[in-house]
């Protein structure tokens, strides 16, 4: 479990780092077997078939790692129906003990007359993870989330938390 908030942490805080630069943010996928991590993108005909592509891709492990992501960009709708731009992860971690969770960042984009702000995660979905565990898959999230130097500077400068 804290193996996974590390990978989810770091590669959130790298997925800031991209959408801070308004360019289009490509979804990526990051994977951790035996203690090697790597990363690669995800493309298809359009963002919706490259998202596709990432879930399927996480739910096969197909290359049988320990715990994978998948990070991507695209609108969060709230119940009161406005959309957000966001972030979203869907972190798992594959064995004995499987664990999923979905976790989205909302962001107002660099470009805008607001300028880039970026809010703080809020978990979505979970799946195998007890309620007590919260504090410590946190703790290491943010630990790993401000290891990644370039990340961690945007990410503070910018934070808003009212997103």
């Amino acid at each position: 479990m804290l193996a996974l908030a590390d990978l989810t942490g770091r590669m959130l805080a790298h997925g800031v780092w991209c959408v801070s630069d308004p360019d289009q943010f490509v979804p990526l996928i990051a994977h951790e077997k035996a203690g090697k991590r790597a990363m690669f993108r995800v493309t298809g005909e359009n963002l919706e078939s490259a998202i596709d592509i990432g879930k399927d891709w996480l739910e096969k492990n197909p290359d049988g790692v320990d715990r994978g992501l998948l990070v991507f960009d695209a609108y969060l709708t709230l119940a009161d129906g406005k959309k957000y731009d966001a972030l979203f992860v869907r972190a798992m971690e594959y064995g004995a003990t499987p664990l999923t969770v979905d976790i989205a960042l909302r962001y107002v984009p660099g470009g805008t007359d607001a300028g880039f702000r970026v809010g703080s995660p809020k978990v979505l979905k979970s799946d195998g993870l007890a309620s007590g565990d919260w504090e410590a898959f946190f703790a290491r999230f943010w630990a790993a989330a401000k290891g990644h130097p370039d990340a961690a500077v945007v990410w503070a400068k910018h934070l808003d938390d009212d997103l």
